[in-house]
């Protein structure tokens, strides 16, 4: 008889254990959980905010684009892999307005503004853009350079012609100061203009 009640001994004391032992298991296993959502939660505000910075770089960088672009009056031809290939994109162009025009396997033209393009296609385009505009800028100074010699070349050429001609006119007018005097002589010295004297003269 007492092992019998020795044996419901530990079988009441095995039951008393058993929520202790579940109630810590379950603090323990929900203790992660509990970590894994406060990292959730703090990703995710961090990620809202990242996605709006992108969006709006993204924006101001279509802007920025169109305005250099309108005024070098540039387009750029871009590599078709730009964008994925489900999309059976056979040629796509950036034009001047910072629109990428797409020609499909069917000759189907579609036109998309930049910032409404996915992130990672316009950082593919940009890896291709931004090292053909540099190229752009250069030949663009350089025929700017050409124009300028060409400018002052004509420029001066043009000085030359407006000193020749300022010098010709004050020849002329030195030429002219000594014929001026001598037909002043001459008429002071005609008859006409002695008797004239004369009457002066007389009439004083």
């Amino acid at each position: 008889m007492e092992k019998v009640e020795v044996k419901e001994n530990a079988s009441e004391n095995a039951q008393a254990t058993a929520p202790q032992e579940v109630q810590a298991v379950s603090y323990k296993t929900s203790d992660p959980i509990q970590e894994a959502l406060r990292t959730i939660s703090e990703e995710a505000l961090q990620l809202s905010e990242c996605l709006w910075q992108e969006r709006k770089l993204i924006r101001e960088l279509s802007s920025l684009l169109k305005l250099i672009l309108k005024q070098l009056n540039m387009s750029f031809s871009l590599p078709a892999d730009v964008f994925p290939r489900t999309d059976k994109v056979q040629q796509v162009i950036l034009s001047d307005e910072a629109h990428l025009i797409l020609i499909n396997d069917k000759n189907e033209v579609s036109s998309k503004a930049l910032e409404d393009c996915p992130p990672a296609t316009i950082s593919s385009m940009l890896a291709f853009v931004i090292p053909e505009l540099g190229k752009g800028l250069a030949s663009h100074r350089k025929e700017i350079n050409s124009r300028i010699s060409l400018f002052d070349k004509v420029n001066q050429e043009l000085k030359n012609l407006q000193y020749a001609f300022v010098a010709a006119s004050e020849n002329l007018n030195q030429d002219a100061a000594p014929v001026n005097d001598g037909i002043k002589k001459a008429l002071m010295n005609s008859p006409d203009a002695s008797a004239t004297n004369q009457g002066n003269k007389e009439s004083t």
